[in-house]
């Protein structure tokens, strides 16, 4: 039996704000959180990196403030 990782990335908020708990994630195989950032950039997810540095923090299309270009 195979395995796969599911890559999920969830929302950290609006800088300067609260996490939402929105997820995404694609219906297709991805292989790094890169890829999948890349593909759900056209529906309105941003990435920044935290002030000062450290991890990346991902944003969904509300606290954005962009609108979808399609939904998943």
């Amino acid at each position: 039996m195979a395995t796969a990782a599911y890559l999920v990335i969830r929302c950290d908020g609006p800088p300067d704000g609260e996490p939402c708990g929105a997820e995404t994630h694609t219906p297709h195989p991805v292989t790094t959180h890169s890829e999948l950032r890349r593909i759900r950039r056209a529906d309105g997810w941003r990435t920044r990196r935290r002030p000062g540095g450290g991890p990346l923090l991902d944003a969904c299309p509300d606290c954005t403030g962009r609108t979808r270009s399609h939904t998943a």
